[in-house]
């Protein structure tokens, strides 16, 4: 019996962009999150909270590069629906 893709008679799907957007976000803010805790555990070593910290800046940077590509994203259309300006 055939399972995964086979099974259900299609090819391989493509990613939702919209989840694959929203997955990618919620990683960076999970990774400054989880940076922030170490930093509040690791008071009394400064060369740990400098590395933490650095982490942060990163994850933060590409998360900005992310809202940059949710800013410049066409809106997607089904097939139900016309283009915007066709008719």
């Amino acid at each position: 019996m055939a399972t995964g893709e086979a099974a259900v008679g299609g090819g391989p799907e493509k990613p939702d962009p919209d989840r694959v957007l929203v997955h990618d976000f919620r990683n960076l803010l999970a990774v400054i999150v989880n940076y922030c805790e170490l930093i509040a555990a690791e008071t009394t070593d400064p060369e740990a909270i400098k590395a933490d910290v650095a982490e942060i800046r990163i994850a933060a940077e590409r998360a900005l590069e992310l809202t940059e590509k949710l800013r410049h994203r066409q809106p997607q259309t089904t097939d139900s629906e016309p283009a915007a300006g066709t008719s």
